[in-house]
């Protein structure tokens, strides 16, 4: 199965992905949920519109409505903390 990220590209050097297949598609409300008072960002693709989130630094989000896969880009040099941040906030809408 091909990814929904076509070109994927490092928001900031040296930060790695890693795409992470969900138990169900992603919703607008999702995306809600996760953005908090960050800022959202969509940037139109053949796909859809990637609505990109980028969580305290720490870690960046890709979702597409529909998809049941969200990119995730992040520092490795954090060590395991936005892993850890990240599986606990998917953990919030898709246990």
């Amino acid at each position: 199965m091909s990814s929904p990220f076509p070109d994927p590209a490092p928001p900031f050097p040296g930060w790695v992905r890693r795409e992470y297949r969900l138990s169900r598609s992603v919703t607008k409300e999702d995306i809600a949920a996760f953005l908090g008072n960050e800022e959202l960002y969509v940037r139109e693709t053949a796909h859809g519109p990637v609505n990109i989130i980028h969580k305290y630094g720490l870690l960046e989000l890709h979702c597409i409505v529909g998809e049941p896969v969200i990119e995730a880009w992040f520092a490795p040099e954090n060590g395991a903390y936005p892993g850890d941040y990240l599986d606990a906030l998917l953990s919030t809408r898709f246990d």
